[in-house]
C-alpha cells in the first residue's frame, strides 16, 4: 500500500486533472519543482568558489539513488544528455561489432531507440537483424530465434513505448549472458513504474532518461554499464573527464598519440553535464525509493488490470499481451480514426491527459494515479463509444 499522504503532498497540485500521459512526460513531485526553482540561487551562492564540488555532490547523490533503484553500484553509473546519445555511444563504440557480425533489434521500439543502430550499422559495417512484431507484441522464443553465431548485441526496450509490452528481461538476459552476447536495454518506458534488477536480468548496458516516470526534467539520462564489458567500448567522444590524467595551465599537453582512458564507465563521460536535470532525476528516484519500488510496481499493475477489466465492456480494440506477465501499466487503444476529434473533445472536457493520435490512444499509469482516475477514463471511453453508436 502506497503512502497516500506523501503522494498527496508531492502531487496535490494536479488537482482534478487526470494525468495519464506519463509515457510522454512525467509529472514532477513538489520536491523536484522546488529544487529546480532554487538551483540557480545555489549555483551562484559561493561565487563559483566551490561550484565544481557542489555540482559533483549533487551528481553523486543522484548516482547513489539510481544505483539502489536498479540494484547496481554507484560507480557503474554515469550521465549522458539523453537516451539517444547513450545508445549511440554503445552502438558506435562496442568493439565486438565488426563487419560479419550482427546486432538484433525490434521494429516496434521508439525511433530514437532504433536509429542509433541503423546509423552505426551504416558507418561500421555490421549487420542488423530486425524482429518484426505484430501490434508490438514480443514473443521471446521468436525474438531469440534471430540470434546466430555472429550476433554480438541484442538491443530492446524494457517496455514498448507504443504498445505497452513488457519484455521478459530475465529470459533474454540469461540467454545472452550464456552466449557472450551484450544485452542492451532502454529503460525509459519502464523504470519509475516497474522494478528491475540489472544483475538478475543480466543486463550489460541500460540507459534511461529522467523526464518520464523518474519524475525529473529534460536534459539528462543515466547509463548503467556492467564493469566486465566497459573495456570493450571505445569512447566515440573524449574529454578530460574521460581520461586518467590531463594537463592544465600553466602546463601544456605533451601526449598527442593517444588518450589514456579511465578503466571504468567514466571513460564514456566527456564534457560538462546538466546537473540541474541530474539532480531533479535523482530526487524523483529518491521519492520512488521512499515509497518502495516494488510497491509502486504493484500499484501500477493493479490499476492496469482494473482498467482493462472495465474496458472489456466496451467495443474498443484494447491491445493486450497474450502473457499477463507482459503487462506494464501502459495501455494502447485503437478506435475508428474518424472519431479522433470527438475523442479529443471528450478527453479535454473531462481534463484527461493522454497521448492521442489518429485512431490511437496511449495511456500510462504512474504512482500518483488512482482507481478514480481509471473510472474517469472509462467513463470518457464509454461516451466515445456511445457517440460512435449514434453515428
Amino acid at each position: 500500500m502506497l503512502n497516500q499522504e506523501l503522494i498527496q503532498k508531492e502531487f496535490g497540485y494536479i488537482g482534478d486533472h487526470v494525468y495519464l500521459n506519463n509515457s510522454l512526460v512525467g509529472m514532477p513531485p513538489e520536491r523536484v519543482k522546488q529544487a529546480c526553482r532554487r538551483f540557480m540561487d545555489d549555483y551562484v551562492a559561493t561565487f563559483n568558489d566551490s561550484i565544481k564540488a557542489d555540482l559533483l555532490a549533487k551528481r553523486e547523490r543522484a548516482k547513489a539513488a539510481i544505483a539502489k533503484m536498479i540494484h547496481a553500484r554507484p560507480e557503474d553509473i554515469i550521465f549522458e544528455k539523453n537516451v539517444t546519445e547513450a545508445l549511440s555511444t554503445f552502438a558506435m563504440g562496442y568493439a565486438e561489432l565488426q563487419p560479419g557480425t550482427n546486432a538484433v533489434i525490434v521494429d516496434s521500439d521508439f525511433p530514437n531507440t532504433i536509429y542509433p543502430w541503423i546509423n552505426a550499422h551504416h558507418q561500421r559495417g555490421f549487420d542488423l537483424k530486425v524482429y518484426r512484431t505484430c501490434r508490438g507484441q514480443i514473443i521471446t522464443r521468436e525474438l531469440l530465434s534471430l540470434v546466430d553465431e555472429n550476433t554480438r548485441v541484442l538491443a530492446i526496450s524494457m517496455v514498448q513505448s507504443g504498445w505497452g509490452y513488457l519484455a521478459d528481461l530475465k529470459a533474454l538476459g540469461q540467454f545472452c549472458r550464456d552466449r557472450g552476447i551484450a544485452f542492451v536495454v532502454d529503460g525509459f518506458q519502464g523504470l519509475g513504474r516497474l522494478s528491475v534488477d540489472v544483475e538478475e536480468c543480466a543486463i550489460d548496458y541500460m540507459p534511461c532518461g529522467g523526464f518520464k516516470a523518474l519524475m525529473g526534467t529534460w536534459g539528462a539520462a543515466f547509463i548503467y554499464c556492467r564493469p566486465e564489458i566497459i573495456g570493450r567500448i571505445n569512447p566515440p567522444t573524449a574529454g578530460y573527464q574521460s581520461a586518467k590524467s590531463h594537463t592544465l595551465a600553466p602546463g601544456v599537453t605533451t601526449e598527442f598519440d593517444e588518450i589514456d582512458f579511465k578503466d571504468d564507465v567514466r571513460r564514456l563521460e566527456a564534457g560538462s553535464q546538466c546537473t540541474y536535470a541530474i539532480e531533479s532525476m535523482g530526487l524523483g528516484v529518491e521519492l520512488l525509493l521512499e515509497l518502495g519500488v516494488r510497491e509502486v510496481e504493484a500499484h501500477v499493475l493493479s490499476l492496469d488490470r482494473y482498467l482493462r477489466g472495465r474496458l472489456q465492456e466496451l467495443p474498443l480494440d484494447v491491445v493486450t499481451p497474450e502473457d499477463p506477465a507482459a503487462l506494464s501499466g501502459l495501455i494502447a487503444i485503437l478506435f475508428p480514426a474518424e472519431l479522433t476529434r470527438r475523442a479529443e473533445k471528450i478527453l479535454s472536457e473531462r481534463k484527461i491527459h493522454v497521448t492521442l493520435r489518429e485512431g490511437y490512444i496511449r495511456l500510462t499509469i504512474a504512482l500518483f494515479n488512482t482507481q478514480r482516475d481509471m473510472d474517469a477514463f472509462y467513463a470518457a471511453m464509454r461516451e466515445l463509444c456511445r457517440a460512435n453508436a449514434e453515428n
